[in-house]
C-alpha cells in the first residue's frame, strides 16, 4: 500500500482505498489485528463458588484448541497491573505478583498444549471474592475472559465489645 513515515516531522501518509482515504498506520494495524485474530478465550459462564479455606480452580481455555506454551498468560483482578499469576517465556513469573497471592497460586499447565490453563488458588480468603481476568497474549494478538469467584462463609467478624 504505502510506507509508514518514521519521521515525527512528517504527516502520516495515506493509502487509497475505495471509497475513502485511510491513514497507513491505521490500515496496517487493522490488517494485523484482523489477520491474527485466530483465537478466543473462554472461562466459565457462571460464578465459581468456594468456601473460605477451600481450593478454587479457575478454568480458562483457548478456542480453537491452540498451544499456549509460547504465549504470555496473565491472571489479574480489576487492573492489568494487579497480577494474581503470570506465565511468560515458558515459566511462571512471580516478580509482579500481588503480595496477597504469594505462595497461594499455581498455574495448572497439564493441558497447556491444547490451550487449557486453569489457576489454582488456595487457601481461599474472603478478600479473594470478585472478578478475575484471564488474558492470553501471543506475539501479535491478545484476548481475555472474565470470571467471578464467589467466596462463601462462614466469615469471622470481630464485634467490638461495648463498655
Amino acid at each position: 500500500c504505502c510506507s509508514v513515515s518514521t519521521s515525527a516531522a512528517e504527516y502520516p501518509r495515506f493509502c487509497l482505498h475505495q471509497p475513502t482515504l485511510v491513514p497507513c498506520q491505521l490500515n496496517h494495524l487493522f490488517l494485523l489485528i484482523h489477520s491474527t485474530a485466530q483465537f478466543t478465550v473462554t472461562g466459565p459462564d457462571h460464578p465459581i463458588t468456594v468456601p473460605v479455606g477451600g481450593e478454587a480452580v479457575l478454568p480458562c481455555h483457548l478456542s480453537p484448541r491452540t498451544s499456549a506454551q509460547d504465549m504470555e498468560l496473565r491472571w489479574f483482578r480489576l487492573k492489568f497491573s494487579a497480577v494474581v499469576h503470570q506465565y511468560a517465556k515458558g515459566q511462571d513469573q512471580y516478580d509482579g505478583q500481588m503480595l496477597e497471592y504469594h505462595g497461594r497460586t499455581e498455574l495448572l499447565k497439564d493441558d497447556i498444549t491444547n490451550g487449557n490453563v486453569s489457576l489454582r488458588l488456595r487457601p481461599v480468603r474472603p478478600s479473594d471474592h470478585g472478578q478475575y481476568t484471564c488474558l492470553f497474549q501471543s506475539r501479535v494478538f491478545y484476548e481475555e475472559a472474565f470470571l467471578e469467584l464467589m467466596v462463601s462463609g462462614p466469615f469471622l467478624y470481630h464485634v467490638p465489645s461495648k463498655l
